[in-house]
């Protein structure tokens, strides 16, 4: 991955910062994180939560509610992303969440921001600018005459 790439999906995600986490779905295989701003941070990749350093769970423990809804109303504070395709979410009082890249053919997370849908993979990023309009509207019916 070129650092013109990696550079632009860190200025995509910034998208987020400052937004507070509205809501959090988990399972075994992937994590979301919904912003107040209806944006969104999807992952399907090892992650791990750190508090101050200290790691909290990651994707393959027995997930805590508990934990995660820790983030719950708090704002991304920053975000990077490495040379090798990690990517940090920094939130307010010192919560890390780290997105492990494990794959070198799919996705390591995908974003829903105000730019679009945001694909990020270690052979690049991809953005799906949003529709113009929505799929109701495209199909819509014109009115009958009588």
């Amino acid at each position: 991955m070129s650092m013109a790439d990696r550079e632009r999906a860190q200025q995509l995600l910034s998208e987020c910062n400052g937004s507070g986490v509205s809501s959090i779905e988990w399972d075994e295989l992937h994590l979301r994180l919904t912003f107040e701003n209806e944006h969104s941070f999807v992952t399907q990749s090892a992650w791990r939560l750190f508090l101050r350093g200290e790691m909290l769970m990651g994707n393959q423990d027995q997930a805590s509610e508990e934990l995660l809804s820790h983030l719950k109303g708090l704002k991304v504070v920053s975000n990077s992303i490495f040379d090798h395709w990690d990517t940090r979410l920094v939130f307010e009082r010192d919560y890390v969440l780290e997105v492990i890249c494990d794959s070198v053919r799919y996705e390591a997370w995908e974003a829903h921001v105000e730019t679009g849908w945001v694909i990020f993979a270690p052979g690049g990023t991809t953005v799906f600018p949003p529709a113009e309009r929505s799929r109701a509207e495209l199909f819509r019916m014109p009115p009958k005459s009588s």
